[in-house]
């Protein structure tokens, strides 16, 4: 695809060619005298052409073409990279049934679809864990090779604004998110739109029905009964703890992934706002995370540790496997976990509200998708994101709603899709995200967020290992997050 705009200049002039001797007539009026008048003029027009055309020549030799991005053409042939961080097979291929038929359309679906529609268009996807995402997309925006498409979560956004890294979002799409989404604020950073909000999410707990009637965890009914407070998931995560001979545990009560903030950070903190505390002051100029409530809510999750109900070792996806008994998790693992249990879904895996210390509460979060500054095909990414973003389907919904909705597990943000995708955002399993969003609270989309939630990770971490009381992890995060906030909000 030519980035550039070159110039067409002419190689030289050519000569009139002559009519006939100089002392004959070339035409009815004009006689010997004329025809030398003629041929003079004839002559310095001639000049006055390579003189011009050697001009243009060295103008359009020296002069720098200007980058352009070009809009796409049925005879360009595009090729579009999308930065994801979706790596489970049902996110990208879909969900089948035990058959193998395709019952919900993944990521890649849509893509082919596009190429169908678009054959001039096709996409590389660049697929990154979460827990890398972020640092990947800043390298490969360093080193000149950043994706076209980027999807993001909405507090590293603020970093890539400030760098420059993000293209702004065409009037249309500006008009369009503004007029017809739920909520703007993740996709929004120093008062602009960056992109379409993709998803707005939060915590619940999901719980193993058969390991909890197993345990004796039953209501009346015998039933399994879940936990609502965080003293219920400490008392049931021991009865449901199992040990081999050697003490090396065979089944977690509960379980977490170590260095996930997702897994490790996002569950203290909806913890931490269930029993009324804050991550930072609302002016992003100091951490209050070590308050006496701050504390109070890590005593709750080291105790699962001093209990024995989870190591370090333990994985929040193993809840897949039916070696966990619970986990806190975001409405997304829908997908991946549907897939492992099949037709046994619904019946093995319960879904309850966050569990809370002092009120209901829970920490949300949410995602957007855009186009990289650098990108040389803005306007065919730009393109495509409408097509996927806010199309109308028959059903009245969007692509990309439909695959969040239906596959991913996710709370799709345009009011269209969260409005018309009752049965999937209706059923056992996201209905609880979905009525405990008015008790959720956002987390502060703040400059360096996934360094002041490592920091905090860290600190987290180092209490469960019993390196540090609660306290004193706390106060070494909030005192290494200060710093931090006082090279952008003094």
């Amino acid at each position: 695809m030519d980035s550039g705009i070159s110039a067409n200049a002419p190689s030289g002039a050519q000569a009139p060619q002559q009519a006939g001797q100089p002392d004959q007539p070339v035409g009815p009026v004009f006689g010997p005298q004329s025809n030398k008048k003629k041929m003079w003029l004839m002559i310095a027009i001639a000049a006055a052409l390579v003189v011009v055309a050697g001009f243009a020549v060295w103008y359009g030799l020296i002069r720098k073409p200007t980058p352009t991005i070009q809009a796409n053409t049925t005879q360009e042939k595009t090729s579009l990279t999308y930065a994801v961080h979706w790596l489970e097979d049902p996110q990208i291929n879909g969900i089948k049934d035990k058959n193998g038929k395709l019952v919900s359309k993944g990521l890649q679906q849509y893509l082919d679809e596009y190429t169908a529609l678009h054959p001039n268009v096709t996409f590389k996807l660049s697929q990154t864990h979460v827990s890398k995402y972020n640092d990947a997309l800043k390298v490969a925006a360093d080193s000149g090779s950043a994706p076209d498409i980027y999807q993001i979560y909405s507090t590293w956004g603020p970093s890539y604004v400030r760098a420059g890294l993000f293209a702004e979002p065409p009037a249309g799409v500006k008009t369009d998110i503004e007029n017809n989404y739920v909520s703007t604020v993740g996709a929004t950073i120093d008062g602009k739109i960056w992109g379409y909000p993709t998803e707005i999410d939060n915590y619940a707990l999901l719980y193993n029905k058969t390991l909890f009637k197993a345990a004796g965890i039953v209501d009346a009914q015998g039933n399994a009964k879940a936990p609502k407070t965080w003293q219920d998931v400490v008392d049931d995560a021991k009865k449901l703890t199992k040990n081999d001979s050697a003490g090396t545990i065979t089944q977690y009560g509960v379980a977490f992934t170590r260095d996930t903030d997702w897994s490790v950070v996002d569950p203290y903190l909806s913890l931490l706002f269930s029993n009324g505390g804050d991550f930072l002051t609302s002016d992003y100029k100091r951490a209050v995370v070590n308050s006496a409530a701050g504390v109070a809510a890590l005593d709750q999750t080291v105790q699962l540790f001093k209990n024995k109900s989870v190591d370090s070792a333990s994985n929040f996806f193993d809840f897949k496997d039916g070696k966990v008994g619970m986990v806190i998790a975001p409405p997304w693992t829908k997908g991946t976990f549907a897939a492992s249990y099949g037709d046994k879904f619904e019946a093995t895996v319960g879904v309850a509200p966050f569990p809370y210390m002092s009120k209901p509460g829970s920490m949300s979060y949410s995602w957007f998708t855009g186009v990289m500054k650098d990108s040389t095909h803005q306007q065919a990414a730009w393109d495509f994101l409408k097509w996927f973003s806010s199309d109308h389907l028959s059903d009245g919904t969007t692509r990309y709603g439909t695959l969040l909705a239906n596959t991913i597990g996710a709370i799709p943000a345009r009011k269209e899709d969260f409005n018309a995708h009752k049965s999937s955002l209706g059923d056992f399993f996201t209905s609880v995200y979905v009525n405990q969003m008015k008790d959720a609270k956002a987390e502060p989309n703040v400059l360096e967020s996934s360094t002041l939630k490592a920091t905090l990770m860290t600190e987290i971490q180092a209490a469960w290992d019993g390196k540090k009381t609660s306290q004193q992890a706390l106060d070494s995060a909030a005192s290494s997050i200060d710093k931090i906030l006082d090279q952008y909000y003094k």
